[in-house]
């Protein structure tokens, strides 16, 4: 349908004009037009045909450097500023934990192995030590009984035990001392040694001491306030447990000039501390008899208490020596 304004004056309708050349250009966007604008929005060098993988000096592979090597020359200088001289020269290897542990540990293994052995060995005799161990008991006429089936056994292995371990003490000290003598200086190792030595002979004294000293004593006591109108059943593995304990406890004991000495040593304690505190020494020491001492009678804590006493003295006598020792050394005399 046409308007009237559409038609010309002869009433025919009118042509509709065609649009400029610029129309045209603004509404076509030719081919190489839209060419230039992606080549205006792609990357230098880059190649936009599609399909292919980019290309260009940004796409390329870089190479890879190789890694600077290590140089434990650092390292090495670090660790070795952290030792110290002294203790290169006392013959102290550096060592980690875990190497202390583990000869810790091999020392350990080998005492138990040593022990069992010496167990072992020991209980092939362990009918000739029983003997020995209540033969403070049978001169009395007496006999030691046994209550239960396995009890015979029990006390040969515990006698066994003990004997090796009484028999082996040097060895298990001394693997003791060699894992701590790296830690000690040239100028003290001598000193250790002496006091090593020392301890394992105050050790043995004090069980000799009781032994044959106050055991049979021990053993007339008690008896004696065993009536007529009594029997008496005394059991062998209390026996044997009351004579084991009470020497092993004498012999700790008798370790006391040793632990002085060592506290002296290392300016713990003073011959005028020791001095000063004598009576309540004694005191201390009546006390601890009237403990450790089996029976109840004051003639034999008095017994236990005296030696003791004189371990005292000896102490104080020790600890001067070795305080006038360290005194010259700390002053170069």
């Amino acid at each position: 349908m046409t308007g009237p304004k559409d038609r010309k004056q002869d009433g025919s309708p009118k042509k509709k004009a065609r649009p400029t050349a610029k129309r045209q250009s603004k509404k076509k966007n030719t081919g190489p037009v839209s060419v230039k604008k992606a080549s205006r929005k792609a990357p230098s060098g880059a190649n936009v045909t599609a399909g292919r993988a980019p290309t260009g000096p940004r796409h390329r592979k870089r190479p890879v450097r190789a890694l600077p090597e290590y140089d434990n020359s650092q390292s090495d200088a670090i660790e070795k500023s952290d030792i110290d001289p002294e203790a290169m020269t006392r013959g102290d290897v550096p060592m980690t934990l875990v190497g202390h542990l583990d000869e810790l540990r091999s020392r350990i293994i080998i005492s138990l192995v040593a022990l069992i052995i010496l167990t072992i060995a020991a209980f092939t005799f362990s009918e000739q030590l029983l003997d020995f161990i209540n033969r403070p008991f049978t001169t009395t006429g007496l006999k030691l009984n046994v209550f239960k089936l396995t009890e015979g056994f029990i006390i040969r292995l515990k006698v066994s035990a003990i004997a090796a371990l009484m028999a082996g003490l040097p060895f298990f000290v001394f693997q003791a001392w060699r894992f701590i003598l790296p830690a000690i200086a040239k100028g003290d190792r001598m000193f250790s040694r002496l006091s090593v030595i020392s301890s394992i002979f105050l050790f043995y004294g004090g069980m000799v001491f009781v032994f044959f000293g106050l055991v049979p004593f021990a053993v007339k006591v008690m008896l004696g306030f065993v009536t007529k109108e009594m029997m008496s059943t005394i059991g062998a593995n209390d026996y044997v447990s009351f004579v084991l304990l009470f020497c092993v406890l004498m012999g700790i004991l008798f370790e006391f000039p040793i632990v002085v000495m060592v506290l002296t040593r290392i300016g713990i304690l003073t011959p005028a501390f020791l001095a000063r505190k004598r009576k309540y020494a004694i005191v201390l020491i009546f006390v601890l008899s009237a403990v450790i001492t089996p029976t109840q009678d004051v003639l034999t804590m008095i017994i236990v208490a005296l030696p003791l006493i004189l371990l005292y003295e000896i102490s104080i006598i020790i600890s001067r020596f070795t305080a006038v020792r360290k005194m010259k050394k700390d002053l170069g005399v």
